[in-house]
């Protein structure tokens, strides 16, 4: 995949509901997560940069009831590309693992379909669900496990954490979006579980915006 110098240029910061640390301030830069964390065309004309918590009930809200419309009228019709980063928050105790899970998964081709599954099961993680999730979705077990513990997706994981913190990030869900423009990311960014409505307004913006 083709990788570009981005900047994120910030217009808005927009606090509606969300889990939180500490208030979250400006991002400087972004970058692109791992191929399987992307969906959408290369060539979009909007990009969204999501920082998110598998555990955090903001979240899954927004996965549930808001991404699958965007994914639907959006991705799949060329208008978005859609990065999903890992954001675990250190007091949920099971966002880590279940992180590690989805991007173990990814390895397999099924991390839309498995971060879908998680979030479904929110309320059990507790019991580590991954080896049934893996199973009720035909993945190979064994490799799913192994790949829990051998420590290259953890590192992911803490990469990304890394990252968002780095850039003032503090709170999940939060999304950055905006536009390649004369070779730069620029964007806003965007925290809380907001309705689609909220997205579609943005996106459909940036759209009719020249670039």
């Amino acid at each position: 995949m083709r990788r570009r110098s981005s900047s994120v240029l910030l217009a808005s910061i927009i606090l509606l509901g969300g889990c939180a640390t500490t208030p979250p301030e400006p991002p400087a830069a972004a970058a692109e997560p791992a191929p399987f964390n992307v969906l959408g065309r290369e060539d979009a004309p909007v990009t969204i940069i999501e920082f998110t918590d598998l555990q955090c009930p903001y979240c899954a809200r927004f996965a549930t009831q808001t991404f699958p419309r965007l994914k639907h009228d959006y991705i799949e019709t060329g208008k978005l590309r859609y990065s999903s980063m890992d954001f675990p928050l250190p007091f949920h105790d099971f966002a880590l693992p279940a992180a590690i899970a989805s991007r173990c998964a990814g390895e397999q081709g099924r991390f839309w379909e498995y971060r879908e599954a998680l979030f479904a099961a929110q309320g059990t993680l507790g019991t580590e669900p991954y080896e049934r999730i893996a199973r009720e979705l035909g993945l190979d077990v064994e490799r799913l496990e192994a790949c829990r513990a051998d420590g290259r997706q953890a590192a992911s994981v803490r990469a990304d954490l890394e990252l968002a913190r780095s850039h003032g990030i503090r709170s999940t869900p939060s999304f950055v979006i905006g536009q390649v423009v004369n070779g730069q990311f620029e964007g806003e960014l965007l925290s809380g579980a907001q309705p689609y409505e909220f997205f579609a307004a943005r996106i459909d913006a940036l759209l009719a915006t020249p670039r």
